[in-house]
C-alpha cells in the first residue's frame, strides 16, 4: 500500500511538468473600437382560442317506432384574442481591434461583450498566447495595481 501511496504522489507532483506551456507572442496594438450590435429576435404570432361550455339537460321517450326528446341547453363561447408576431432588438456591446503580430501581418480581432470579459485596449505593445481556434488570448493588466488581471479572448476575424 505504501508503494501505490508514493506513485500517487509522485504522478500528482510530475502532472504540472507535463503541461504545455502555450507560446506567447507580443503583439501592437494600434487602435480599439466599442460599439454596439444590434440583434433582432422574430418572435412568431399565436392564434386566438375559443372555448365554449354547453349547460342543460335533454328529456326524451323511445318507443318501439319513435324517439321524442326536447332538449333545453345553453352554450356560452369566450374567444382570447392571439398575439401578432413581433421583433424585439437586444444590443451587444461589441470590441474590435487593429494588431500587428510578430511577422508585421495586420489583423482585426473581435470580441463579444455580451459573452465573455473584454476590455478596450489601449494602444501599445502586449504579450498574448495563440489560441488553437484562430484566436488570442491578450494578457490584460490592472492600472490600480500592475499586475496581471488577466487574459481576454478576442478572435482574428480578418485582416486590414
Amino acid at each position: 500500500m505504501k508503494n501505490a501511496a508514493t506513485f500517487v504522489v509522485i504522478l500528482g507532483l510530475s502532472l504540472p511538468m507535463l503541461a504545455k506551456d502555450k507560446p506567447t507572442l507580443t503583439i501592437e496594438v494600434v487602435d480599439s473600437n466599442t460599439w454596439q450590435r444590434d440583434v433582432a429576435i422574430h418572435h412568431a404570432g399565436t392564434a386566438s382560442q375559443t372555448n365554449c361550455n354547453t349547460s342543460g339537460n335533454t328529456n326524451g321517450t323511445v318507443t318501439d317506432t319513435s324517439v321524442y326528446a326536447t332538449t333545453n341547453s345553453t352554450t356560452n363561447c369566450t374567444t382570447t384574442p392571439g398575439q401578432a408576431a413581433y421583433t424585439s432588438h437586444v444590443y451587444v456591446a461589441q470590441d474590435t481591434t487593429h494588431a500587428i503580430m510578430p511577422d508585421g501581418t495586420h489583423v482585426v480581432l473581435w470580441c463579444q461583450k455580451g459573452f465573455r470579459k473584454c476590455s478596450s485596449l489601449a494602444p501599445g505593445t502586449y504579450q498574448a498566447e495563440a489560441d488553437g481556434d484562430n484566436a488570442l488570448r491578450v494578457y490584460v493588466f490592472s492600472l490600480v495595481t500592475h499586475r496581471p488581471q488577466g487574459k481576454i479572448k478576442y478572435r482574428v476575424v480578418g485582416t486590414w
